[in-house]
């Protein structure tokens, strides 16, 4: 498995999406990567059940997040990837 553990900060508003009785949500964040030069530094988060709801409670666009989950790869026609990670726990993170 690819099991992962990320410090991310939300950059997008949570989207709704409906799978059989299951309800979702997909959110984008952005991680700090070391090199700028031809690296990605976004992913799109799948929650659900009551992370889900703690979610949509208690964290707003630009909150900083540790999320451990498993990491999977969308591939498209173009040859690109997209990273999603699928939220396993997800914990607050605070800067002072």
């Amino acid at each position: 498995m690819n099991h992962a553990i990320f410090v991310v900060k939300v950059i997008g508003e949570p989207v709704h999406l409906v799978y059989k009785e299951y309800e979702t949500i997909e959110i984008k964040v952005q991680f700090p990567v070391l090199r700028q030069k031809d690296s990605r530094g976004e992913l799109t988060l799948l929650l659900w059940g009551d992370y889900r709801n703690d979610f949509l409670k208690y964290y707003k666009v630009q909150d900083h997040l540790i999320i451990e989950g498993t990491l999977t790869l969308k591939g498209y026609k173009n040859g690109e990837n997209e990273a999603k990670v699928i939220v396993k726990r997800l914990y607050p993170f605070l800067l002072v």
